[in-house]
């Protein structure tokens, strides 16, 4: 679940590895968390070399270990870059995977030809829609464990989403166990962690001018709305 420490858990694996190896992370995320990846491993891992690999005059010489943060925009674009850098990414890192969900998307695909030591997805939404989506972020970190997509369907998705099927579910849940770690804010535990949730209500007036146009608007809409006819109404 979101704010249950999978970008600290992330760097805290990076450093117990790099107690034996000295290749580096290459982490993938939206744009907008390119900031806060780099916040966080200054903060946590302090001393280690973190790139932001990114706009214009973006470049990767010199990168030995540490991170490298990118964006699947800019992975998806450089994907022949990444796959033969050196030396060889030792995570490959999906931040908000579920970018990836879409095994047939050109991003999907760019980064599975990325070769690393291995691979995380970083998530909390592993499926939103259907199992499908669950399949290509295990077939992206673990190929293979669920066999293919096809295989996957006829064996485990069909039976659970249109039979229902519940020894089918916890035969996959104990399946893809081992490969997941997971957090969630009804685990014993957690809640005493985390702080009480604060609400505060601000009233905010519109202005004059606001109110005018927010009255347009809703005239506008409900003539709209007399005038449609059939489905479009």
């Amino acid at each position: 679940d979101m704010g249950l420490g999978k970008t600290v858990m992330l760097i805290a694996l990076h450093l117990q590895r790099a107690r034996t190896s000295t290749a580096p992370t290459l982490v993938v995320a939206p744009a907008s968390l390119l900031g806060n990846w780099e916040r966080e491993i200054r903060r946590f891992a302090p001393g280690v070399n973190v790139r932001r690999y990114h706009g214009a005059g973006r470049r990767l010489d010199g990168v030995k270990d540490g991170f490298v943060v990118t964006t699947y925009a800019t992975m998806r674009a450089d994907a022949d870059f990444l796959r033969f850098h050196q030396p060889r990414w030792g995570l490959v890192v999906a931040d908000e995977a579920q970018n990836v969900k879409n095994p047939r998307a050109r991003t999907a695909q760019a980064l599975r030809t990325i070769p690393a030591e291995a691979r995380l997805a970083l998530t909390g939404t592993p499926v939103e829609n259907n199992l499908s989506e669950l399949w290509a972020i295990l077939d992206l970190t673990t190929p293979g464990l669920l066999g293919t997509y096809e295989q996957f369907r006829g064996q485990w998705s069909r039976p659970i989403e249109a039979r229902r099927d519940k020894a089918k579910a916890a035969g996959l849940s104990q399946l893809i166990r081992p490969f997941v770690l997971r957090r969630r804010k009804s685990d014993p535990g957690i809640a005493p962690e985390l702080p009480p949730k604060i609400e505060t209500d601000h009233t905010v007036n519109l202005t004059r001018e606001q109110v005018g146009l927010y009255e347009a608007v809703v005239r506008n809409t409900l003539a709209e709305i007399e005038a449609a006819v059939g489905i479009q109404r």
